[in-house]
């Protein structure tokens, strides 16, 4: 009778043991962070991907702005790039620029940030060289 206590015992010892180190493993694979794939042809997939989103916000803009926009400031002003909701417009002449931040002040942006999908927060004008 002691004996096969013992065996019992330091069966379920081992079982015990057993079943630790497994759950043991499995934590180590949750909590581990998975190994990134640092090829070329991985990055250029994100990069593609971050195009694609950020031509499709800038381009939705760009609609709204060729509706928005009054003609005479259409033709010398050109959104060129968004980045961080900041919509940067390069303008062919200091003129221009002083045109179109006054129509900012009035309620352009406020027009473009009603109308387009994409998230808006200011606009940068800049003169052309």
């Amino acid at each position: 009778m002691i004996l096969m206590q013992f065996v019992f015992q330091n069966q379920y010892r081992i079982c015990v043991v057993a079943s630790k180190s497994v759950q043991l493993e499995q934590l180590r694979k949750w909590r581990t962070r998975p190994e990134r794939d640092l090829s070329i042809s991985a990055s250029i997939v994100e990069l593609r991907k971050s195009l694609r989103k950020s031509n499709k916000q800038l381009n939705s803009i760009i609609e709204v702005w060729d509706e928005i926009v009054p003609s005479q400031l259409y033709q010398n002003a050109t959104p060129t790039s968004l980045r961080a909701g900041t919509l940067f417009v390069t303008v062919s002449d200091s003129s221009t620029a002083y045109q179109l931040n006054r129509l900012l002040r009035a309620s352009l942006l406020r027009e473009l940030q009603k109308r387009s999908s994409s998230t808006l927060k200011q606009i940068k004008v800049k003169v052309a060289n």
